[in-house]
């Protein structure tokens, strides 16, 4: 059987309304519907309200508060607002949420585990920072893993609301790629590992420095899904060279 692939296109706090419009619908135009091709749009969350899914694109949410669905949390996005757009795709444990907005482990689960339980289905991020990188692979294996152990208590039909993306942080908008090997040896065993103890094929995807020239490369390997790509989803030629390497 085929892999299918699944693209996010991570835009982060960038774009203006027009330019992100103007991206969006040069995406819907270009992209060529696929069932064994997803691609996802986390938009800035301003914007969330004026784009919506189609056959082509699906939508998705940087950031979300929780546990608690309202209150007097100022400045704040419910997972009820969410819903009321039809969004149900949400992004949790991002690392730059985790460094900047200190979301921790413990807060990451929290957020994981409201997302599903209230219908949303999740991409989960995990990564090693450059210190445990430079111990080995079997030191940022485990350091990965540690970050996902909580799954291992949850029900299948949970499970299967999660996407898994990995993305070595030291690589993230620095231009930096681990090796094909390295990324591999990460994907298969985090893929092997979950599996074992939960019986639930995890799609995978890799986020790090991903592009339009080694996004072909990278898709090819075992255990990866396809992948969260950042600064190149920003410019409409790139993206679309991506899409069209998961395939």
């Amino acid at each position: 059987m085929s892999k299918k692939y699944i693209i996010g296109a991570n835009w982060k706090m960038n774009l203006s309304l027009s330019e992100a419009s103007q991206l969006f619908h040069s995406l819907s135009d270009a992209i060529l519907p696929n069932e064994q091709r997803e691609v996802l749009v986390f938009v800035p969350q301003p914007f969330l309200g004026v784009f919506e899914s189609n056959h082509r694109i699906t939508l998705g949410a940087q950031h979300f508060h929780a546990p608690e669905l309202q209150g007097a949390f100022t400045g704040e996005t419910s997972l009820n607002h969410l819903k009321s757009l039809n969004i149900a795709t949400v992004l949790v444990g991002h690392s730059e949420r985790r460094m900047h907005f200190g979301e921790s482990d413990d807060k990451v689960t929290v957020k994981a585990r409201k997302a599903v339980e209230e219908g949303f289905r999740v991409v989960l991020c995990c990564g090693e920072p450059l210190d445990i990188r430079e111990k080995g692979e079997e030191e940022a294996f485990k350091f990965v893993y540690d970050q996902l152990k909580f799954l291992e208590l949850w029900p299948t039909n949970l499970l299967q609301k999660i996407i898994i993306a990995y993305e070595p942080v030291w690589a993230i908008g620095t231009g930096k790629t681990p090796s094909l090997d390295e990324i591999e040896y990460l994907h298969s065993n985090l893929h092997d590992q979950l599996h074992q103890v939960t019986q639930v094929d995890l799609p995978i995807l890799y986020g790090g420095s991903c592009d339009a020239e080694n996004s072909k490369a990278i898709f090819a390997l075992k255990g990866v899904n396809g992948g969260l790509i950042g600064g190149a989803s920003l410019k409409v030629d790139s993206l679309l060279q991506i899409i069209s390497n998961a395939c």
